[in-house]
């Protein structure tokens, strides 16, 4: 154990996905500034989207923002209340026609935190105990390709334009007949770093050989921060995906910036506009996460985020000159001072 934790933080050291996210941010801070000059404001980009008028930037309700979202696109999903009891959400389950398993997660997420696929009613009851702030349930959408989509179109044209594809490969291993679950976990560096939850969630398996060829998952939520590895997929672009979300953002007024992350069965079937969901709907706090392939050099994932952070500059120009406002420091400051509130209790309390 004392090799694995040193091990540890050599993975973290020598890759810079595992770096403090803030790093990705210097150069995106400075040109911040000289956008804000120009544009007269410093929160010029909360006009990005007017449809989304609650949030800061990491802060935007999940459930509001996917009734952006055209309905054969959006998978069955319910809205708790922090307070909500167990019998009144099973309730709103039945009635929409949710089966389980179901995945859980904050209204209002942070990296993954704190979302759960939840496999019963008695794992549901047991986890709504703990929330502390508002949720929302979600059917499971059990489609092989889990993806991302970065999109943004101008306001004042037609077309738009996809210039982050990643693909989502969850963490997992593949038996060989001979080592255990933990031999196979301390072999993969992704898998070490996730170790002891991976340990917690298999403990019945843990010290048991795994078959030759069995491929076990070994996290269902597709998130970085979870061991899932973002692949970059800008080679899978072409125009009739482009068609998609096009179409697709025509159905989304006040809508102009940000990432959907999708199941589907299949990237043909994604460019044929058929058999996919939408789980989420990120703004302009929206990352395009194929920067994040242990493969992508920093400098290149510097220059891809200036590139959009001067988008957002542009459309939020556009829009302001089609009649939006850019908000006052207090406004800004209230919905600053809102998602910190809710940050600590969620995640920190």
């Amino acid at each position: 154990m004392k090799y694995l934790t040193k091990y540890r933080w050599y993975i973290k050291l020598t890759s810079w996905e595992y770096w403090p996210s803030w790093i990705l941010y210097i150069p995106v801070w400075i040109q911040h500034f000289y956008l804000a000059f120009k544009a007269k404001s410093l929160f010029f980009f909360l006009k990005v989207n007017p449809a989304i008028v609650d949030g800061f930037i990491l802060s935007d309700s999940k459930f509001k923002t996917l009734q952006l979202v055209p309905e054969p696109y959006l998978p069955k999903t319910i809205f708790v209340e922090k307070n909500d009891t167990f019998n009144n959400v099973f309730k709103n389950l039945n009635n929409t026609f949710i089966n389980f398993p179901v995945i859980l997660k904050p209204d209002i997420g942070y990296r993954g935190l704190l979302v759960h696929k939840i496999n019963d009613g008695k794992e549901l009851e047991q986890v709504l105990k703990s929330i502390k702030v508002d949720h929302i349930v979600q059917e499971y959408v059990d489609f092989q390709l889990e993806i991302g989509i970065f999109y943004f179109r101008l306001p004042k044209n037609n077309s738009g334009s996809i210039p982050s594809i990643t693909i989502k490969e969850f963490l997992s291993v593949t038996g060989d007949g001979i080592k255990t679950l933990e031999e196979l976990v301390n072999e993969r560096p992704r898998a070490i770093l996730q170790r002891e939850k991976i340990k917690i969630n298999f403990k019945e398996l843990w010290n048991k050989v795994v078959p030759g060829g069995e491929k076990m998952i070994l996290e269902f939520i597709g998130n970085h921060n979870r061991g899932t590895k973002f692949i970059n997929g800008n080679y899978l672009y072409d125009k009739n995906l482009l068609k998609v979300f096009d179409e697709l953002n025509r159905c989304m007024p006040g809508f102009y910036f940000g990432r959907f992350d999708i199941r589907a069965k299949s990237i043909e079937d994604l460019k044929n506009g058929k058999n996919f969901k939408i789980l989420e709907v990120n703004g302009v706090g929206a990352e395009p996460t194929h920067v994040y392939d242990p493969n992508y050099k920093l400098l290149h994932a510097w220059r891809d985020m200036l590139y959009l952070w001067k988008i957002i500059y542009v459309i939020a120009m556009q829009n302001k000159q089609d009649g939006e406002k850019f908000p006052l420091y207090l406004e800004a400051r209230k919905r600053w001072r809102s998602f910190k509130s809710y940050k600590k209790i969620a995640f920190e309390g």
